[in-house]
């Protein structure tokens, strides 16, 4: 947790500082990574049965978690929209509280309130993403489906430890499903990516140092945009060279006016 804690401390105090990273500015789901890291560390530190420790990195997560989940819920005009092929990183809003969940059952003994509430919030969280289809398809497939895995898995795993403090059907029945909502969604992705790797070779379009397809991608009109700008389109050019007089045309215009009657005058 050494580089972890090194990590957040640079992290976060730029959330506070301001300027270009402040919150406000940066803020988008994927910002739970930064986050979930506290409540793993605290889960893997009660494990091994220390004390003091996964209290310190839960009570840190669980206020940048707040402070987080306020910001992304409050879209801010200073926001930067995700595009729509990065919608999936939305459903990282249910990786933290299963997490937190799980750690703090295990820094208490028990799934008790606690554990409970931060479990209800990510249950609510999970099935409000679900019924939401048309915001998760209508693109193409590409690495950031993957960040379906972990807050599936995790909320099957806490949806697990739950369903063993509370046994009845429901809970049962709502573990097995999630288990298996899980497992299919992790080895759809990984035969999926296999295909579009080895087979369609088309995995990584879009990077061409390190991409796998030989086509090379087409300029964007952004970069012409910014191209033009930049240097300027022919039209500008052929004014601005109309416009410029040598120190000849400047004479012979001088000559011009002096001798009305002149060969340069008629020119």
């Amino acid at each position: 947790m050494t580089p972890i804690l090194c990590l957040e401390l640079k992290i976060y105090g730029q959330w506070m500082s301001g300027g270009q990273r402040r919150l406000s500015k940066v803020a988008n789901p994927s910002n739970h990574l930064s986050i979930v890291g506290n409540f793993v560390g605290a889960l893997l530190g009660a494990s091994m049965g220390l004390k003091e420790g996964p209290i310190f990195f839960f009570a840190v997560g669980l206020a940048h978690y707040t402070v987080l989940f306020v910001t992304l819920y409050q879209r801010l005009p200073t926001n930067e929209t995700l595009p729509k092929e990065l919608h999936p990183v939305f459903f990282l809003f249910v990786a933290a509280p299963s997490v937190a969940s799980m750690a703090w059952a295990k820094i208490q003994g028990s799934f008790d309130y606690g554990s409970r509430i931060a479990y209800f919030i990510a249950l609510f969280l999970y099935f409000s993403l679900a019924v939401r289809i048309n915001f998760f398809r209508g693109f193409k497939f590409s690495l950031s489906w993957w960040a379906y895995t972990f807050p599936m898995t995790g909320a099957a795993i806490a949806t697990i430890r739950y369903s063993n403090e509370v046994q009845n059907i429901l809970t049962q029945a709502l573990a097995v499903t999630l288990s298996s909502v899980a497992t299919l969604t992790v080895t759809a992705l990984l035969l999926t990516t296999l295909v579009h790797a080895f087979v369609l070779r088309d995995l990584l379009p879009n990077d061409i140092a390190i991409a796998i397809s030989d086509r090379r991608p087409k300029t964007s009109h952004h970069h012409k945009k910014w191209f033009h700008s930049r240097h300027g389109s022919a039209e500008t050019k052929d004014i601005e060279n109309y416009l410029k007089f040598t120190d000849s045309d400047a004479k012979d215009l001088e000559a011009s006016l002096d001798h009305p009657n002149s060969n340069n005058a008629a020119k």
